[in-house]
């Protein structure tokens, strides 16, 4: 397989994402933008009715920012696509016709996976651009864009990995809102991590769904030298675990499926 096919891949899913250009306008735009706006509504509250110290993790203005790096980074770090599309080869049976392709079936997932998150990643660089242009937080900015590229690989990686549970349900339902909710929940898309209770904080930290959503908004803020070393060592665990996980059940996943052709 060269170089002109994983492109191709990926240009398929370039086109698919750019063509339903409804869902493009609605993902971007409103599944992004209103909840900022009730985000934004919500902690204006908050910090109008709170002392200097109540709230000492973040000033009102890195929380906005906060909620539009994690909002922006929860919609790119999306695989319900991914996890339907698998859902729909195993059910339909379409798995021979791709399997006798010159390309692995978690290469072929991953292109079209990297292909449809293109457009998702302009308002990471719109954002990236604000925080320079204003100076906010301008020495995270590298590390939110090169953690931000290094989420897409990690996160289909996480993506695929749920959805190999397929091969065992009669349909897709339950995985894709087990994800939704724990990309919202542990992620950090419904509150920053440091506002969790003390007893919460090793699950709020060390699970993988941090990494795709609050870990790359959380450098944007307070950039150092050892939440960079954490995040990157938390990268390497999980990935390790994964991967391995991955060719452990893909294998059963392969002896569980059954298909009459492509």
């Amino acid at each position: 397989m060269n170089t002109a096919a994983y492109f191709k891949l990926a240009h398929t899913g370039l086109l698919s994402a750019y063509r339903d250009r409804s869902m493009l306008i609605t993902d971007l735009i409103v599944a992004t933008g209103v909840p900022f706006f009730i985000q934004f509504a919500i902690w204006s509250f908050v910090y109008q009715g709170a002392s200097a110290d109540a709230l000492p993790q973040y000033t009102l203005e890195e929380t906005y920012l906060y909620y539009v790096a994690v909002l922006a980074l929860n919609r790119l770090n999306n695989t319900y696509d991914l996890i339907f599309r698998v859902s729909t080869h195993v059910h339909e049976g379409q798995l021979e016709g791709i399997f006798i392709k010159p390309i692995s079936y978690f290469q072929y997932n991953l292109f079209i996976f990297l292909g449809e998150s293109i457009l998702y990643y302009i308002p990471i660089l719109i954002i990236a651009i604000f925080v320079i242009a204003s100076g906010i937080a301008g020495s995270g900015v590298i590390g939110f864009i090169v953690l931000s590229l290094v989420n897409l690989c990690f996160c289909f990686l996480l993506g695929f990995l749920m959805s190999l549970s397929t091969f065992w349900l009669t349909r897709p339902d339950m995985t894709l809102s087990f994800q939704v909710i724990l990309a919202n929940v542990i992620g950090g898309t419904l509150l920053p991590i440091t506002y969790w209770p003390e007893f919460l904080q090793p699950l709020m930290r060390y699970n993988p769904f941090r990494l795709i959503i609050s870990g790359p908004a959380e450098f944007l803020l307070r950039p150092s030298s050892g939440l960079l070393m954490e995040l990157l060592s938390l990268y390497v665990i999980w990935f390790l675990i994964m991967l391995a996980a991955y060719k452990i059940i893909f294998r059963f996943a392969g002896n569980k499926y059954s298909g009459a052709g492509g």
